[in-house]
């Protein structure tokens, strides 16, 4: 008998191969971004550990598989977080998409995949270890709970679309800009885009995430196994 692949078995996966069907459908005179979540990592018991945790070795071999995914007849840029976790994701999906005949163009670490700039250490206090909280942590800090504590969410709302937005609609046509973060810029990513509160569902699991197709200056969203049509940069 045939066992199944690690990544057709493994439940948490669903996001990521959704993601990369969506991409792979796109036409490709168009630009593309993804911001995509991590790979698979241990479980993060404790606010010391946030920085420190790595992938394990079965989130870097989905990484490398998602990678061989990844379409190859792009121009293909990539963006990560500091934190080691999101550069071994990003590293294992260039190894990846290698392997499937295409390249990684550029690599930088991007500091607004990281976290917002925190002013004080008493902002994580309302962020549970492994973020099961982190749509209501979000709403939260958007909604002005925590002022005073962290930048406001409105000025990482103008970091995040002149760093991530504004770069992909002024690459050439064709380009993939991909970037490797964390729940918690993920779930501001689709509190800013979509933009409502956002709730449980909007969880992304691990190699989970969203995309932004611009072709004819419309800018067209993918979330959760959806299409929307948002608004241009300049009336975000």
């Amino acid at each position: 008998m045939i066992m199944p692949s690690e990544w057709e078995s493994e439940e948490w996966l669903h996001s990521a191969k959704n993601l990369i069907e969506w991409v792979s459908k796109t036409p490709i005179d168009s630009q593309v971004m993804l911001l995509v979540r991590h790979s698979h990592r241990e479980t993060i018991k404790d606010h010391t550990a946030q920085l420190s945790t790595e992938l394990t070795p079965l989130g870097c071999r989905m990484s490398t598989e998602m990678g061989r995914r990844l379409p190859s007849n792009r121009k293909t840029i990539m963006f990560f977080s500091f934190v080691t976790r999101c550069y071994q994701t990003a590293q294992e999906l260039g190894n990846g998409l290698s392997e499937n005949g295409g390249a990684i163009d550029d690599m930088d670490a991007l500091a607004v995949l990281a976290t917002p700039e925190v002013i004080s250490d008493d902002f994580w206090k309302g962020l549970q270890p492994d973020g099961k909280n982190i749509t209501e942590f979000v709403n939260n800090w958007a909604d002005g709970v925590f002022e005073g504590l962290v930048e406001p969410f409105e000025d990482y709302k103008q970091r995040f679309v002149q760093d991530i937005v504004e770069r992909i609609s002024n690459a050439e046509s064709g380009s993939l800009h991909i970037h490797i973060t964390h729940d918690l810029a993920l779930m501001a990513a689709k509190r800013i885009l979509m933009p409502r509160a956002i709730g449980y569902d909007d969880r992304e699991p691990f190699l989970g995430g969203i995309g932004l197709m611009i072709q004819d200056e419309e800018y067209t969203l993918y979330s959760s196994g959806e299409t929307f049509h948002i608004s241009k940069i300049e009336q975000m």
